[in-house]
C-alpha cells in the first residue's frame, strides 16, 4: 500500500527538508513592520506554490518569536519549516517544537507537535514510533475537538497499512462524521477523508462503499480543484473498475492518473500502483505490453526500496512470463529482486501478508534459485556464491536474533531493577544472569576501591572538595559547555590538578564522573516527573546537559547496563501496578 496515497488525511503537507536553517538568517526590511498574523497568511499563501519564499516567512515568523520571547510564535516557526521540509533533518524541528511547546506547557501545540513526529515516522514507515506518537498525541488533544479525532484517523490509516481493516474503517468514519457534525465539511479535510475511505474500501474489496466515497469525492473535488486528490481519487475510480472487470473503460482512467502523478516527482509510488494497474489490465486483454509497465513497477521500487505487498504481485506475473518463455536470465532476475524485497517486508513489517501467492513463498524460491543457478553455471560461475553467501545470511540473522533477545531481556530487568529502587547504586550492584526463561541476580559486584590521597595539600584538597561539592549542589553539570577546562578555570586551578583530584576522590576520570552526575539526575527527575517521562529522547537528553541523543544514551547504557527508552517503559508499567 503506497504511503503517499495516504499522507492526504494528514493535516499538513509533506514536502520534508529545508534547505537553510535559521542560523545566518536575516529578516528582509520589508517584512521586520508585518504582524505575526500577515506573516502567517503569506506563508499559507506561498506554501504550495513558491517554497522558496515560504522559507522566507518561516524563518522570519520563528526569528522574531526568537526575539520577542513568544514561545507560540517560534512553535508556529518551527511548524512552519516543517511543513516546507522533505528529508530527515525535518525531525529536528518538530523536536524543537516540542521543546518549546513543553516549556509553554501547551497541551494543544504538543498535541500537534507530536502528531507531526507521528507522520514523519508512518512516511518512513517506522510503525511502532508512529503509533507511539499518535497516542501522545492523543493524550494531549483535547477530547472530542477535531485535533482528537484527526489523530483518531491518522491512527486507522495505520491500522490501514497493518490490514486491520474494521478498526481502520471505524477511526476513518469517526473523523468524516465529526467532520459532517460540526458543518466543517467545506474544509480540504474533508476531501481527503473522503479519498482515504474510498481507498480503504477498495483494499477491503468493497468496491461499491468504495465507489461512493470516490463520487463525493469528486463533488468536492470540483470546489477544490486540487489535482493530486483528483489524480488519487481516478487511480481509486481505475483500479474499482478494473476490479469490476470493465477493462475499456479503467485503461484511460488511470493512464490519466498515472500522467498527472508523473508530473510531481514526489508521486512516484503513486505512478508505480498506476503502472501496475495498467498492467493488470493490459494482462487480462493478452496486450504484451502489460511486461514493460510491470518492468517499469520494477524499476521503481528497486530504486526508492518502497514496496507494498500490492506491488509484491507484479513479480510473479515476471517470473512466470520468462518462465514460459525460456528466458532463464531474466527468471532468475526477478527472482532475486523478489527474493530481496521480501526481505524488507519481512523487516518493516510485523507480519507477512496472506496474499502472497505460495507459489512463490521463500523455501520455494530458494530451491528455484538453485536449480536455475545450477543451469546457468557454465555461463555465471559467481551466481553460486550467492547461496552461500544467502545460507551465511541466514544463520547470522538468526544468531543476531538470539543475542538481540537476550540483551533486549537483560535492559528490561535492569531497567525495572532501576524503576524500583530508590538507590541507584543498590541497582548496579546486582549481577545480571539472563536465561530463555527468567533474569536473576545472584551475586554483588566488588567495589572498586578508591585510591587514596597522594602529595596533593591538604589545605587544597579541601577547598577543591567544597567548591565541587557546591558544583554538584548547583546542577552545574548540566551545562552543555562544562568540560574539565572551564571547571578547572571556575576553581582557579589547573587541569591536571583538578582532573588528578577527581581521580582520587571519586574513583574515575572527568567525564565518567560528569556522566555519572548527568544520568543519576535525569533518573530521579524522571521517576518523580511524569510530564519528563512523555518527552522523547531527545528531548530528555537535553534536559539531562547532553547535545544528542547518542551520547546522552551511550552514558545511560554504561551506567545503568540499560537504554532510557527501557527505564521509562518500566516507569510507566509501575505506575500501572
Amino acid at each position: 500500500m503506497q504511503k503517499r496515497l495516504f499522507l492526504y488525511l494528514l493535516i499538513l503537507c509533506q514536502n520534508l527538508y529545508f534547505s537553510q536553517s535559521i542560523k545566518g538568517f536575516r529578516i528582509p526590511d520589508s517584512l521586520k513592520q508585518k504582524s505575526f498574523e500577515q506573516l502567517e497568511k503569506s506563508f499559507e499563501k506561498q506554501l504550495y506554490s513558491n517554497t522558496d519564499k515560504a522559507e522566507i516567512y518561516a524563518n522570519t515568523i520563528l526569528l522574531k518569536g526568537k526575539k520577542n520571547k513568544n514561545g507560540e510564535k517560534m512553535a508556529d516557526g518551527y511548524e512552519s519549516l516543517y511543513k516546507i521540509s522533505n528529508n530527515k533533518p525535518a525531525i529536528s524541528f518538530i523536536d524543537s517544537m516540542i521543546t518549546v511547546s513543553k516549556k509553554m506547557q501547551n497541551s494543544e501545540y504538543l498535541s500537534k507537535a507530536y502528531r507531526y513526529k507521528g507522520v514523519y515516522y508512518y512516511y518512513v514507515a517506522d510503525y511502532p514510533k508512529s503509533l507511539d506518537n499518535y497516542l501522545i498525541a492523543r493524550d494531549y488533544a483535547e477530547k472530542d475537538s477535531e485535533l482528537y479525532h484527526n489523530i483518531n484517523s491518522c491512527i486507522g490509516l495505520l491500522k490501514l497499512e497493518l490490514q486491520n481493516y474494521p478498526e481502520a474503517l471505524k477511526l476513518l468514519i469517526g473523523y468524516k462524521n465529526y467532520l459532517e457534525k460540526n458543518n466543517l465539511t467545506y474544509q480540504i479535510n474533508y476531501e481527503k477523508c473522503l479519498y482515504n475511505l474510498s481507498y480503504a474500501y477498495h483494499v477491503s474489496n468493497n468496491l461499491d462503499s468504495s465507489n461512493y466515497y470516490v463520487k463525493h469525492g469528486f463533488e468536492q473535488n470540483l470546489k477544490s480543484k486540487d489535482q493530486d486528490l483528483y489524480a488519487s481519487l481516478s487511480l481509486v475510480s481505475g483500479i474499482n473498475t478494473f476490479k469490476q472487470g470493465n477493462y475499456k473503460l479503467a485503461l484511460p482512467i488511470l493512464e490519466k492518473a498515472s500522467k498527472i502523478f508523473t508530473k510531481n516527482p514526489d508521486n512516484i509510488q503513486n505512478v508505480a500502483l498506476s503502472e501496475y494497474y495498467i498492467g493488470q489490465v493490459l494482462y487480462h486483454i493478452k496486450n504484451k505490453n502489460f511486461i514493460a509497465r510491470f518492468e517499469r513497477v520494477d524499476s521503481i521500487i528497486i530504486a526508492s526500496k518502497n514496496v507494498s505487498y500490492e506491488l509484491r504481485n507484479t513479480y510473479p506475473l515476471l517470473i512466470d512470463y520468462y518462465k514460459k518463455t525460456g528466458d532463464k536470465e531474466k527468471q532468475l532476475f526477478y527472482i532475486e529482486h523478489l527474493l530481496s524485497l521480501d526481505s524488507i517486508l519481512n523487516k518493516n513489517y510485523s507480519f507477512l501478508s496472506t496474499e502472497i501467492n505460495k507459489k512463490y513463498d521463500t523455501p520455494l524460491l530458494l530451491n528455484e534459485k538453485e536449480s536455475l543457478i545450477a543451469d546457468l553455471s557454465s555461463k555465471n560461475y559467481t551466481l553460486f556464491w550467492l547461496l552461500g553467501v544467502g545460507g551465511l545470511l541466514i544463520t547470522s540473522l538468526i544468531f543476531l536474533q538470539i543475542k538481540n533477545r537476550k540483551k533486549i531481556k537483560l535492559y528490561q530487568s535492569k531497567a525495572n531493577l532501576l524503576a524500583k529502587h530508590q538507590d541507584i547504586k543498590h541497582v548496579m550492584s546486582e549481577e545480571v544472569e539472563v536465561t530463555d526463561n527468567k533474569a536473576t541476580y545472584p551475586s554483588l559486584k566488588q567495589e572498586t576501591e578508591k585510591p587514596k590521597l597522594s602529595n596533593l595539600s591538604d589545605n587544597k584538597i579541601k577547598q577543591l572538595k567544597i567548591r565541587l561539592e557546591e558544583f554538584e549542589s548547583r546542577k552545574r553539570f548540566l551545562d552543555k559547555t562544562t568540560n574539565l577546562d572551564l571547571l578547572s578555570k571556575e576553581l582557579n586551578t589547573n587541569r591536571a590538578y583538578l582532573s588528578k583530584l577527581v581521580n582520587e576522590l571519586k574513583g574515575q576520570n572527568f567525564p565518567q564522573y560528569l556522566n555519572e552526575l548527568r544520568i543519576n539526575y535525569i533518573i530521579e527527575e524522571l521517576k518523580k516527573n511524569k510530564n519528563l517521562q512523555k518527552l522523547t529522547i531527545a528531548a530528555i537528553a537535553d534536559e539531562a546537559g547532553y547535545n544528542n541523543v547518542e551520547s546522552f544514551t551511550n552514558a545511560f547504557k554504561k551506567i545503568t547496563d540499560t537504554l532510557p527508552s527501557y527505564f521509562i517503559k518500566a516507569l510507566k508499567e509501575k505506575d500501572t501496578l
